[in-house]
């Protein structure tokens, strides 16, 4: 499957409505996101806790409501920041209901991410399957997180959800030190569908090992021609791309 990575961060300003029209263009056969808590529980869509790099403002999303961070331009740092104009932090409700608008059949891989400290959104996982249902997404979509315990939580209240394990630069250092087979054996004890490896880290006899365990693979960020070919030449279930337009280009027949 081609995911067209926040949406598709290399065309137009990350995980914004602007973003999301943009890799939809591309016909991908998904889109990833990531997600926040606002201080007033609702849920935001942006990759950093930290509103910065994006907005240019200071503190966390976890700082403000919901209104609040609605009048913060999340194209502000863009590099084509005037083209773009105005682009507000999104909702993931607001992001549902636009997917919605536009009548393709696309996949939702969705990131729960933590707090800047490491902590979790109290009640994310709650609100995340509640507008899941709202919008009848519970079957095409698939929940990601680097935190392990948020999955698990996400299975406990909808085990028909899919789930996917992120694997980190941390996560390698300590169990990948061990070998492939024991990665393999510690994602798979998890009982979840997918494993997400960046595609550097991906061997041949690692992607052995994790289809061996009947998990499915996917790999990101890949956004190089001669990657991007390599990784669909091994067979991974999800290429994660910046560029939905190269994903198109070069992986649909």
């Amino acid at each position: 499957m081609r995911v067209a990575h926040r949406g598709g961060a290399a065309l137009a300003p990350e995980n914004t409505l602007a973003a999301f029209e943009t890799g939809l263009n591309y016909d991908p056969d998904a889109l990833e996101l990531d997600i926040h808590l606002s201080n007033d529980g609702v849920l935001m869509v942006m990759h950093d806790p930290l509103l910065s790099r994006t907005t240019g403002e200071a503190k966390e999303i976890s700082d403000y409501d919901a209104a609040t961070l609605a009048t913060f331009n999340a194209a502000k740092t863009h590099k084509d920041a005037r083209l773009f104009g105005f682009q507000p932090i999104p909702t993931l409700e607001q992001v549902l209901g636009y997917v919605q608008t536009r009548e393709q059949s696309v996949l939702l891989q969705i990131e729960i991410k933590l707090k800047q400290d490491g902590s979790r959104y109290d009640q994310l996982e709650e609100k995340l399957i509640a507008l899941l249902r709202k919008y009848d997404r519970i079957d095409s979509s698939v929940i990601i997180s680097f935190d392990f315990p948020s999955l698990q939580r996400i299975h406990e209240l909808e085990p028909s959800l899919q789930r996917g394990a992120l694997i980190s630069k941390k996560y390698m250092t300590e169990i990948g030190s061990k070998g492939p087979k024991a990665v393999a054996e510690n994602i798979a004890s998890l009982n979840v569908d997918y494993v997400g490896i960046n595609y550097n880290y991906l061997s041949q006899t690692l992607y052995d090992e994790f289809r061996a365990k009947g998990l499915g693979v996917g790999a990101w960020t890949v956004n190089e021609k001669e990657a991007i070919l390599r990784m669909a030449k091994l067979g991974v279930d999800f290429i994660t791309s910046d560029y939905p337009d190269r994903l198109q280009q070069l992986l649909v027949d």
